[in-house]
């Protein structure tokens, strides 16, 4: 990326705009922001001088010997400089002409062993290279900085590898890039250099790093040689680091902006003109060249958004994020069918209702602790939870089957003001580790996030699937990340989930009292209340208290003194309801 952004300083001599800069990276999917950070950061290979960006390595160089020069501009670059960039940069140095330069550059380059210049005319360091004739192979290892065991790990992945073979190069790159490139020329010099003392030396060091880094298909980076498909991915990590990284380097910044009604116009006309969401953040940058790195940016994004977010013709998305009106997925607003509780009406041989609910009284006091585990809460069955102190970076969720098939997650496993309250229907951005970005919707009034169902069957388990939240330095970005280990209360095997499956289907009429056996069953050494909660969900839709009240007043469950594990002892199911807890019956 640094490499990226010198070729461009270099072509336009010095950025006062960095828009410039941005607009001939934006192919590459690079925007201002990430210029601006990047630049900001990175005081070796970048200088804000007299209120322009130059490369750092044009300041040292200057008043310096021109070999020197050459090295530092080069050094800096960290890769092979195309001759004409090295010349186009030095002119700017030492205010000569090209010609002058020019000449001067080759005499130096044809006699200074310090540089090597490829047959496509880009110059290198020496200090990049493997050097070698006829030392020993200790003393060839320990003169280039080279680990023989490092040598060793690549020659037994090159295998049986002729060296003599033409395109030898081409064919090692194709078996071990990416691959050190002193390395990969010690193991040639150790083949075409032997020991022997009346052997012909065939390794020519120079050659063969010139022609090594002038491979088509191929980057030196770091010292590496990478196969440059590479760098697309490397360009998408560098975007997402720049949002992380600190500035370095001082940038004059003038006071806020003072956003101006023709200005709010021309915003609402993007807004309102883009099929996606644009976010306050992009609006500064396009108008007014303002990234997070500006020191006024809190108060710049604060004073775009209040101008905005009045206006009827904007809809704003919570964060920094605006779109056209009821542009959202109807499905949003409102609980799925699925998730609502459906009373039974069963009634036993004396006309009482089976399932009953008991107030917190009839409750042990383990089950009454346990009715608050997020784990235990779901959508249209949770209770206000007060916001902590301090709020974590990072949450670990758990998915159960139900969320999983509708692609919803429920709110009440989120603490409380973890997300911003308002407004009431926001788009967040999760971002996966490999970068991929997924538009979820937040329900504050249903309680439930939406649009998760791709991701969510990607994960092949259906009930205990464990992911992180992450929150980033974006308004409304997330990272998201799958854990390699399911939740080991909630997880349900594959084999168990076809089960409940079945006993689904045989449900219809029955009491959630039956339910609840036939998924006790399963269990004859017992089981916690939040795994048999989330088995007895899979087959019918029930509430917390109800599985809660039914293990506490049926004489058939039980725990022993001191387990939190519950136990069902089919030769009780004719004892029936517990009278003593009659009294606790919600009304």
């Amino acid at each position: 990326m640094d490499r990226l952004l010198l070729d461009q300083m270099t072509e336009l001599e010095a950025v006062v705009k960095l828009g410039e800069l941005a607009h001939r990276l934006s192919p590459q999917g690079i925007g201002l922001a990430t210029v601006r950070s990047l630049l900001a950061s990175n005081p070796e290979r970048f200088a804000y001088h007299e209120r322009r960006w130059i490369p750092a390595a044009r300041l040292e160089s200057a008043g310096r010997p021109m070999a020197e020069a050459i090295r530092l501009l080069v050094g800096k670059y960290g890769g092979p400089l195309p001759m004409a960039t090295l010349v186009a940069e030095l002119v700017k140095v030492r205010e000569e002409s090209v010609e002058r330069v020019d000449g001067v550059v080759r005499q130096i380059l044809a006699h200074d062993e310090s540089f090597i210049v490829t047959p496509d005319e880009h110059v290198c360091l020496t200090e990049w290279a493997f050097f070698g004739t006829d030392e020993t192979i200790e003393r060839g290892l320990a003169l280039n900085g080279v680990k023989p065991e490092e040598v060793a790990a690549l020659e037994k992945k090159l295998g049986a590898f002729d060296w003599r073979q033409p395109n030898a190069i081409g064919a090692a790159l194709a078996k071990v890039a990416p691959v050190s490139a002193k390395v990969l020329g010690a193991a040639a010099w150790k083949a075409l250099n032997p020991q022997d003392p009346r052997a012909i030396l065939m390794f020519d060091d120079r050659a063969f790093f010139a022609e090594l880094v002038s491979l088509p298909g191929y980057l030196l980076v770091e010292g590496e040689v990478h196969p440059r498909s590479d760098s697309e991915k490397w360009v998408a990590a560098a975007i997402r680091i720049a949002e992380k990284l600190s500035p370095e380097i001082e940038v004059e910044d003038a006071a806020p902006i003072d956003v101006k009604d023709e200005d709010v116009e021309r915003m609402v006309a993007r807004i309102v003109g883009s099929e996606k969401t644009v976010t306050a953040t992009r609006i500064l940058e396009e108008f007014y060249e303002i990234t997070p790195a500006n020191r006024t940016f809190p108060d710049d994004l604060a004073n775009v958004l209040d101008a905005l977010r009045t206006r009827s013709d904007v809809w704003w998305v919570g964060g920094d994020r605006l779109r056209k009106p009821n542009s959202a997925p109807d499905f949003i607003y409102g609980v799925p069918e699925p998730f609502q509780f459906v009373p039974t009406t069963v009634v036993d041989e004396e006309g009482e209702r089976i399932d009953v609910e008991l107030d917190d009284d009839g409750l042990s006091s383990s089950l009454r602790k346990l009715l608050v585990h997020p784990l235990a809460t779901d959508v249209l069955d949770e209770d206000p939870v007060p916001a902590s102190k301090q709020l974590p970076e990072q949450i670990r969720l758990v998915l159960k089957s139900l969320h999983r098939e509708l692609g919803t997650f429920p709110m009440c496993q989120i603490p409380t003001n973890w997300l911003d309250t308002k407004p009431s229907v926001q788009e967040l951005i999760f971002v996966d580790p490999s970068g991929r970005e997924l538009q979820v919707w937040a329900n504050h009034e249903a309680r439930l996030l939406f649009n998760l169902i791709d991701w969510f069957y990607e994960q092949p388990v259906e009930s205990g699937a464990v992911f992180t939240l992450n929150r980033t330095s974006r308004p409304n970005v997330f990272e998201f990340a799958w854990l390699d280990q399911a939740d080991p209360v909630v997880f349900v095997t594959t084999q168990r989930m076809e089960e409940l499956r079945e006993l689904q289907a045989a449900s219809e009429g029955k009491s959630t009292l039956q339910v609840l056996i036939d998924v006790m069953g399963h269990w004859p050494k017992g089981a916690d209340f939040l795994s048999i909660l989330a088995q007895v969900n899979v087959v019918r839709r029930s509430s917390r208290r109800l599985i809660a009240s039914l293990l506490s007043s049926y004489q058939c469950f039980y725990q022993r003194s001191g387990s939190p594990v519950w136990h069902f002892d089919a030769k009780k199911v004719d004892l029936g309801f517990d009278k003593t807890k009659k009294r606790f019956i919600r009304k």
